[in-house]
């Protein structure tokens, strides 16, 4: 499977939860990288008009999950039992603004028996970076 069909599975599967409702569309998620966006919209914002910061981390926390999926189950099929678990986030966030799309890149940087490591930018529409992240995930095995 590509890294795109992947990725338009993930999008099928978010129907229905957070991801949908708050836009995030992903683009590509496989061999340890995914990327995903989404747009501005007002009910992303803070008070002061620009995006949120739990929009922020949570586009950055869906796509180092996506990342981390094709390495805990790279099968088209949803298994619950595969699914990475975020167990820690560490973010930095760096600028913000109020108009465009944002775009997370993710890279799975460790993976270990039992957790992985994936690195998060997300940039703006200029391509200036607003957030970085490093997420620890649980890597579920298959029985």
């Amino acid at each position: 499977m590509t890294p795109e069909a992947f990725a338009q599975k993930i999008n099928e599967w978010g129907r229905g939860t957070m991801i949908e409702r708050h836009g995030t569309r992903f683009l590509t998620a496989g061999k340890g990288r995914a990327v995903a966006q989404v747009d501005f919209k007002p009910e992303l914002t803070q008070l002061t008009g620009r995006f949120h910061a739990g929009a922020i981390v949570a586009l950055a926390d869906e796509t180092a999950t996506a990342a981390a999926m094709w390495e805990t189950n790279p099968t088209a099929e949803f298994r619950p039992d595969l699914f990475p678990l975020s167990l820690q986030l560490s973010v930095n966030l760096i600028r913000n603004t109020n108009r465009g799309t944002l775009t997370a890149e993710a890279e799975v940087t460790h993976r270990g028996r039992t957790i992985l490591v994936v690195d998060v930018q997300v940039f703006d529409d200029d391509r200036a970076l607003v957030a970085k992240l490093v997420a620890t995930l649980l890597a579920p095995r298959a029985a």
